[in-house]
Protein backbone atom coordinates (compact mmCIF):
# COMPACT_ATOMS: atom_id res chain seq x y z
CA UNK A 1 0.00 0.00 0.00
CA UNK A 2 1.20 3.20 -0.66
CA UNK A 3 3.26 5.28 2.33
CA UNK A 4 0.63 8.10 2.18
CA UNK A 5 -1.95 6.02 3.04
CA UNK A 6 -3.36 6.52 6.74
CA UNK A 7 -4.25 2.97 6.93
CA UNK A 8 -0.65 1.70 5.78
CA UNK A 9 0.72 2.42 9.09
CA UNK A 10 -2.17 0.09 11.00
CA UNK A 11 -1.65 -2.52 8.37
CA UNK A 12 0.49 -5.69 7.90
CA UNK A 13 1.91 -7.33 4.54
CA UNK A 14 0.66 -4.24 2.59
CA UNK A 15 -2.40 -5.77 2.03
CA UNK A 16 -4.93 -3.36 0.85
CA UNK A 17 -8.92 -3.68 2.51
CA UNK A 18 -11.26 -4.13 -0.55
CA UNK A 19 -15.30 -3.44 -0.33
CA UNK A 20 -17.08 -6.35 -1.18
CA UNK A 21 -21.05 -6.33 0.08
CA UNK A 22 -23.35 -3.67 1.50
CA UNK A 23 -26.99 -3.44 2.42
CA UNK A 24 -29.74 -1.20 3.52
CA UNK A 25 -32.70 -3.11 5.75
CA UNK A 26 -35.90 0.24 6.22
CA UNK A 27 -37.74 0.17 9.21
CA UNK A 28 -40.97 -1.95 7.93
CA UNK A 29 -38.40 -4.88 7.25
CA UNK A 30 -36.14 -4.52 9.83
CA UNK A 31 -39.54 -4.53 12.17
CA UNK A 32 -41.17 -7.34 10.97
CA UNK A 33 -38.20 -9.52 9.72
CA UNK A 34 -35.07 -9.90 11.99
CA UNK A 35 -31.78 -11.11 10.59
CA UNK A 36 -31.00 -14.09 12.74
CA UNK A 37 -27.53 -14.90 13.85
CA UNK A 38 -24.78 -15.79 10.85
CA UNK A 39 -21.32 -15.63 9.93
CA UNK A 40 -19.22 -14.26 7.65
CA UNK A 41 -15.95 -16.49 7.39
CA UNK A 42 -14.11 -14.14 5.10
CA UNK A 43 -14.86 -10.44 5.62
CA UNK A 44 -15.85 -8.31 8.49
CA UNK A 45 -18.71 -5.93 8.84
CA UNK A 46 -19.60 -2.93 9.76
CA UNK A 47 -23.35 -2.44 10.82
CA UNK A 48 -24.39 1.27 11.14
CA UNK A 49 -27.64 2.30 13.33
CA UNK A 50 -28.93 5.27 10.72
CA UNK A 51 -31.95 5.86 12.95
CA UNK A 52 -34.10 3.89 15.33
CA UNK A 53 -33.12 1.53 18.24
CA UNK A 54 -32.83 -2.25 19.00
CA UNK A 55 -31.03 -4.40 20.40
CA UNK A 56 -28.56 -6.87 18.19
CA UNK A 57 -25.82 -10.28 19.38
CA UNK A 58 -22.40 -10.15 18.54
CA UNK A 59 -20.62 -13.46 19.88
CA UNK A 60 -22.18 -14.75 22.92
CA UNK A 61 -23.46 -11.01 24.01
CA UNK A 62 -26.71 -8.62 23.54
CA UNK A 63 -26.33 -4.95 23.45
CA UNK A 64 -28.66 -2.42 23.33
CA UNK A 65 -27.99 -0.06 19.67
CA UNK A 66 -29.09 3.30 18.83
CA UNK A 67 -28.75 5.94 15.87
CA UNK A 68 -25.35 6.49 15.38
CA UNK A 69 -23.54 3.30 16.28
CA UNK A 70 -21.94 1.18 14.46
CA UNK A 71 -21.35 -2.53 15.59
CA UNK A 72 -17.97 -4.47 14.14
CA UNK A 73 -18.83 -8.01 13.37
CA UNK A 74 -15.64 -9.89 13.20
CA UNK A 75 -15.09 -12.32 10.39
CA UNK A 76 -15.86 -15.85 12.17
CA UNK A 77 -17.68 -14.39 15.33
CA UNK A 78 -21.85 -14.81 15.52
CA UNK A 79 -23.92 -11.92 14.82
CA UNK A 80 -27.65 -10.76 14.50
CA UNK A 81 -30.81 -10.37 16.01
CA UNK A 82 -33.44 -12.04 18.21
CA UNK A 83 -36.78 -12.76 17.02
CA UNK A 84 -38.17 -12.15 20.47
CA UNK A 85 -36.24 -8.55 20.81
CA UNK A 86 -38.77 -5.80 19.39
CA UNK A 87 -36.41 -3.28 16.98
CA UNK A 88 -36.56 -0.61 14.51
CA UNK A 89 -34.17 0.08 12.98
CA UNK A 90 -33.17 1.93 9.68
CA UNK A 91 -29.67 0.02 8.56
CA UNK A 92 -26.87 0.06 6.35
CA UNK A 93 -23.71 -2.61 6.48
CA UNK A 94 -20.68 -2.87 4.85
CA UNK A 95 -18.38 -6.16 4.73
CA UNK A 96 -14.44 -5.57 3.70
CA UNK A 97 -12.56 -8.47 3.07
CA UNK A 98 -8.37 -8.70 3.26
CA UNK A 99 -7.87 -6.51 6.67
CA UNK A 100 -4.90 -7.09 8.60
CA UNK A 101 -4.59 -5.16 11.03
CA UNK A 102 -1.25 -5.32 13.30
CA UNK A 103 -2.16 -7.80 16.14
CA UNK A 104 -5.27 -8.93 15.07
CA UNK A 105 -6.53 -12.01 12.72
CA UNK A 106 -7.61 -11.79 9.44
CA UNK A 107 -10.58 -9.40 9.09
CA UNK A 108 -10.92 -8.64 12.61
CA UNK A 109 -10.86 -5.01 13.66
CA UNK A 110 -11.35 -5.09 17.71
CA UNK A 111 -9.87 -7.93 20.19
CA UNK A 112 -12.49 -10.49 21.62
CA UNK A 113 -11.88 -8.09 24.74
CA UNK A 114 -12.73 -5.02 23.25
CA UNK A 115 -17.18 -3.82 23.23
CA UNK A 116 -17.99 -4.14 19.19
CA UNK A 117 -20.56 -1.45 19.79
CA UNK A 118 -19.04 2.33 19.07
CA UNK A 119 -21.22 5.77 19.49
CA UNK A 120 -20.05 7.80 16.76
CA UNK A 121 -21.27 10.66 18.50
CA UNK A 122 -21.38 13.94 16.66
CA UNK A 123 -19.55 12.53 13.75
CA UNK A 124 -22.76 10.03 12.83
CA UNK A 125 -24.50 11.98 10.56
CA UNK A 126 -21.41 12.37 8.23
CA UNK A 127 -20.61 8.78 8.41
CA UNK A 128 -24.27 7.72 8.16
CA UNK A 129 -23.51 9.46 4.93
CA UNK A 130 -20.09 7.30 3.88
CA UNK A 131 -22.23 4.44 4.84
CA UNK A 132 -25.28 5.68 2.31
CA UNK A 133 -23.23 6.65 -0.41
CA UNK A 134 -21.32 3.32 -0.34
CA UNK A 135 -24.97 1.40 -0.76
CA UNK A 136 -25.77 3.66 -3.77
CA UNK A 137 -22.74 3.80 -5.58
CA UNK A 138 -22.46 -0.36 -4.78
CA UNK A 139 -25.18 -0.95 -7.90
CA UNK A 140 -22.86 0.21 -10.56
CA UNK A 141 -19.79 -2.36 -9.27
CA UNK A 142 -17.84 -1.81 -12.52
CA UNK A 143 -17.70 1.78 -12.70
CA UNK A 144 -17.60 2.55 -9.23
CA UNK A 145 -15.83 -0.26 -7.92
CA UNK A 146 -12.80 1.40 -6.59
CA UNK A 147 -14.77 4.45 -5.32
CA UNK A 148 -16.73 1.76 -2.70
CA UNK A 149 -12.93 0.84 -1.96
CA UNK A 150 -11.49 4.02 -0.97
CA UNK A 151 -15.09 4.80 0.68
CA UNK A 152 -14.84 1.54 2.75
CA UNK A 153 -11.43 1.87 3.63
CA UNK A 154 -12.10 5.48 4.82
CA UNK A 155 -15.00 3.67 6.99
CA UNK A 156 -12.46 1.26 8.51
CA UNK A 157 -10.00 4.09 9.15
CA UNK A 158 -12.56 6.16 10.88
CA UNK A 159 -14.57 3.21 13.42
CA UNK A 160 -10.78 2.27 13.66
CA UNK A 161 -9.58 5.53 15.21
CA UNK A 162 -12.76 6.02 17.33
CA UNK A 163 -11.80 2.33 18.71
CA UNK A 164 -8.53 4.04 19.85
CA UNK A 165 -9.56 6.91 20.90
CA UNK A 166 -12.32 5.18 22.97
CA UNK A 167 -11.49 6.05 26.53
CA UNK A 168 -12.11 3.31 28.13
CA UNK A 169 -13.53 -0.45 26.31
CA UNK A 170 -15.84 -2.53 28.15
CA UNK A 171 -14.64 -6.37 28.44
CA UNK A 172 -16.40 -8.89 28.78
CA UNK A 173 -17.97 -10.67 31.53
CA UNK A 174 -15.60 -13.62 33.14
CA UNK A 175 -16.06 -16.89 31.81
CA UNK A 176 -17.35 -19.44 34.41
CA UNK A 177 -16.54 -22.95 34.21
CA UNK A 178 -20.21 -23.56 32.86
CA UNK A 179 -19.77 -20.94 30.41
CA UNK A 180 -16.78 -22.18 29.23
CA UNK A 181 -18.32 -25.19 28.45
CA UNK A 182 -21.39 -23.52 26.74
CA UNK A 183 -18.89 -22.32 24.76
CA UNK A 184 -17.32 -25.16 24.14
CA UNK A 185 -20.93 -26.30 22.89
CA UNK A 186 -21.72 -23.66 20.70
CA UNK A 187 -18.58 -24.04 19.09
CA UNK A 188 -18.89 -27.49 17.95
CA UNK A 189 -22.52 -26.06 16.55
CA UNK A 190 -20.87 -23.49 14.52
CA UNK A 191 -18.76 -26.26 12.96
CA UNK A 192 -21.57 -29.20 12.86
CA UNK A 193 -24.91 -27.18 12.56
CA UNK A 194 -25.28 -28.56 8.70
CA UNK A 195 -25.15 -31.50 9.96
CA UNK A 196 -28.23 -34.22 10.90
CA UNK A 197 -26.99 -33.31 15.20
CA UNK A 198 -29.52 -34.62 18.09
CA UNK A 199 -29.04 -34.28 21.67
CA UNK A 200 -27.70 -37.49 21.87
CA UNK A 201 -25.17 -37.05 18.97
CA UNK A 202 -24.12 -34.06 20.56
CA UNK A 203 -24.08 -35.20 24.06
CA UNK A 204 -21.89 -38.03 23.00
CA UNK A 205 -19.43 -36.04 20.70
CA UNK A 206 -18.88 -33.53 23.12
CA UNK A 207 -18.66 -36.71 26.42
CA UNK A 208 -21.32 -34.70 28.12
CA UNK A 209 -24.58 -35.69 29.45
CA UNK A 210 -27.78 -34.57 27.58
CA UNK A 211 -29.36 -33.08 30.50
CA UNK A 212 -25.93 -30.58 31.31
CA UNK A 213 -25.88 -30.03 27.94
CA UNK A 214 -29.39 -29.10 27.46
CA UNK A 215 -29.18 -26.97 30.80
CA UNK A 216 -25.56 -25.27 30.53
CA UNK A 217 -26.61 -24.07 27.02
CA UNK A 218 -29.88 -22.69 27.85
CA UNK A 219 -28.46 -21.06 30.82
CA UNK A 220 -25.98 -19.06 28.87
CA UNK A 221 -27.04 -18.39 25.60
CA UNK A 222 -31.11 -18.40 26.51
CA UNK A 223 -32.12 -20.86 23.64
CA UNK A 224 -31.75 -24.71 23.45
CA UNK A 225 -29.16 -26.02 21.26
CA UNK A 226 -31.40 -27.82 18.97
CA UNK A 227 -33.19 -24.38 18.46
CA UNK A 228 -29.58 -22.53 18.16
CA UNK A 229 -28.80 -24.67 15.63
CA UNK A 230 -32.42 -24.11 13.44
CA UNK A 231 -31.74 -20.33 14.19
CA UNK A 232 -27.91 -20.71 12.37
CA UNK A 233 -29.23 -22.63 9.50
CA UNK A 234 -31.78 -20.11 9.08
CA UNK A 235 -29.20 -17.07 9.53
CA UNK A 236 -27.32 -18.38 6.82
CA UNK A 237 -29.90 -19.22 4.52
CA UNK A 238 -30.88 -15.26 4.79
CA UNK A 239 -27.07 -14.69 3.78
CA UNK A 240 -27.38 -16.53 0.99
CA UNK A 241 -31.47 -15.27 -0.06
CA UNK A 242 -30.06 -11.99 -0.17
CA UNK A 243 -26.30 -12.27 -1.83
CA UNK A 244 -26.82 -14.87 -4.17
CA UNK A 245 -29.12 -16.58 -6.46
CA UNK A 246 -28.74 -19.98 -5.21
CA UNK A 247 -31.76 -21.93 -6.21
CA UNK A 248 -33.96 -22.19 -2.58
CA UNK A 249 -33.90 -25.99 -2.95
CA UNK A 250 -30.26 -26.04 -3.24
CA UNK A 251 -29.99 -23.70 -0.33
CA UNK A 252 -32.04 -26.18 1.40
CA UNK A 253 -29.88 -28.97 1.15
CA UNK A 254 -27.02 -27.32 1.62
CA UNK A 255 -27.78 -26.39 4.84
CA UNK A 256 -28.95 -29.73 6.08
CA UNK A 257 -32.59 -29.30 6.17
CA UNK A 258 -34.63 -32.08 5.19
CA UNK A 259 -36.83 -30.69 2.79
CA UNK A 260 -37.56 -26.79 0.75
CA UNK A 261 -40.64 -27.59 2.75
CA UNK A 262 -38.72 -27.54 5.82
CA UNK A 263 -37.13 -24.82 5.39
CA UNK A 264 -40.09 -22.83 4.24
CA UNK A 265 -42.01 -23.70 6.94
CA UNK A 266 -38.97 -23.18 9.80
CA UNK A 267 -38.44 -19.58 8.00
CA UNK A 268 -41.47 -18.47 8.18
CA UNK A 269 -41.22 -19.17 11.75
CA UNK A 270 -38.47 -17.12 12.65
CA UNK A 271 -38.75 -14.65 10.08
CA UNK A 272 -42.38 -14.30 9.32
CA UNK A 273 -42.20 -14.94 5.59
CA UNK A 274 -41.21 -17.75 3.40
CA UNK A 275 -37.42 -17.54 1.93
CA UNK A 276 -38.88 -16.68 -2.01
CA UNK A 277 -40.90 -13.45 -0.46
CA UNK A 278 -37.83 -12.47 1.69
CA UNK A 279 -35.49 -12.50 -1.51
CA UNK A 280 -38.00 -10.93 -3.59
CA UNK A 281 -38.35 -7.92 -0.39
CA UNK A 282 -34.45 -7.81 -0.60
CA UNK A 283 -34.31 -6.97 -4.09
CA UNK A 284 -37.05 -4.87 -4.21
CA UNK A 285 -36.07 -3.01 -1.11
CA UNK A 286 -35.61 0.96 -1.67
CA UNK A 287 -34.69 4.07 0.12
Amino acid sequence: MNSMNPLSSHLRDSRIPQYCISHFINEEHSNKHSRLPHIHDDFLELFFVYSGKGRYMVDSQSYDIQEGDIIICNAGVLHGENPADTRHVRSYSVGISNVALLGLPDNWLCDEETSPVISSGMLAEHIGSIFRLIHLLSSDPKNLGETCNCLSQSLLLLTYEMLLSRSRNLSIRSRTTASATADRIRRYLDVHYREPLTLPSIANALHISEYYLAHVFKDEFGVPPMQYVMKRRIGEAQGLLMDTSIPIGDIADHLGFSSICHLNTMFNKYVGIPPGKYRQSMREMKE
